[in-house]
């Protein structure tokens, strides 16, 4: 089996086996179509953030933990009703990422923090805080409490 060179940059080249396709491969490869695909998968102008809560959610840190607190709002952990029903079961809200903003091209990351003590902290779910991820009260104005949970400020 023989191979051919295929180049995909300048300064790059890859080997493929003669049997592929190779109008297949330069269609796939061409910047047009990757950079369209890039574009869905991360915005240049990332999304705003929705209110998830207009409440904050109070837990416990831990001193030496890393954490990922999520920016976007749309993190089911923070919002899911089946959740809501059983809180009372131990199962409580969480103001952490589950990687919703990837799934839904946000172009948001979580904020990575770490605890510095071990305490109790208001983290913040109406997503307009001045303080990230930390609750500075934001959500009593006027413009978070008029907002529907689920929508953008």
């Amino acid at each position: 089996m023989g191979f051919r060179c295929l180049p995909f940059s300048t300064d790059r080249i890859f080997l493929f086996p003669n049997h592929i396709c190779l109008s297949a491969l330069t269609k796939l490869c061409q910047r047009r179509e990757i950079s369209s695909w890039l574009a869905r998968w991360f915005p240049k102008d990332p999304a705003k953030p929705v209110v998830a809560q207009k409440t904050p959610i109070r837990l416990e840190l831990v001193a030496g933990k890393t954490y990922r607190w999520c920016v976007c709002g749309r993190s089911k952990n923070q919002t899911d009703p089946t959740l809501e029903r059983h809180w009372g079961a131990g199962l409580s809200p969480s103001p952490f990422c589950d990687g919703s903003h990837f799934f839904q091209r946000t172009g948001l990351s979580p904020l990575k923090f770490k605890a510095e003590e071990t305490r109790t902290v208001a983290l913040c779910t109406c997503k307009a805080t001045r303080r990230p991820p930390y609750c500075d009260g934001t959500h009593k104005s006027e413009q978070v409490q008029k907002a529907e949970v689920g929508s953008p400020l």
